[in-house]
């Protein structure tokens, strides 16, 4: 986690903030530590950004209930667009759960997002073949959960896990999980 110093939001950090050994704020676009010739999104994508990291806190607070969540946005050199939804949720600063029972609560998810068109050959009987743009969405879901509880009454224990999910669809309805 880092403190925008510049305008006192927290942000998740991960390798897609990440520019040598600095990470740039959602908040402020700003690397820290600073770097002069770090990655920025256009000035079109970083008004997405805004709006998107705006929104996701919303969604974060009514969810989660708080916790940090970050947006960062981007385009590759092959131009797909790329958005990545964070949230990071630690319990044991909440107040130990709704019933008093946590201990230690830690909850991570990561969503990423790429928008892409890719060129494909459609093969018509008995015609020519055709060159056609098509539309590819991929979403890569991953979670991180640990619990642990220490209270009398209900006992003790500790539950950790993860799962990740990854889905990718295009124009011709072809849905391909894994």
């Amino acid at each position: 986690v880092l403190c925008d110093v510049d305008c006192g939001k927290e942000s998740v950090l991960c390798e897609y903030s990440r520019d040598a050994n600095s990470y740039r704020s959602p908040w402020s676009s700003k690397y820290h530590p600073p770097l002069e010739d770090g990655f920025y999104p256009s000035l079109e994508l970083r008004k997405l950004e805004i709006e998107a990291n705006e929104v996701f806190a919303i969604y974060r607070d009514q969810y989660y209930e708080g916790g940090i969540s970050s947006v960062y946005l981007w385009e590759d050199a092959n131009e797909v667009f790329v958005a990545c939804f964070l949230i990071k949720k630690d319990g044991s600063k909440s107040g130990h759960g709704r019933r008093g029972y946590l201990h230690e609560g830690i909850w991570d998810a990561i969503h990423v997002i790429e928008y892409s068109f890719i060129h494909v050959t459609i093969l018509y009987l008995y015609v020519a073949p055709e060159d056609e743009e098509m539309t590819r969405y991929c979403l890569t879901s991953i979670v991180m959960l640990s619990l642990t509880t220490n209270n009398d009454s209900p006992g003790t224990f500790n539950l950790s896990g993860s799962i990740r999910r990854h889905v990718i669809l295009t124009d011709l309805n072809c849905v391909l999980y894994s």
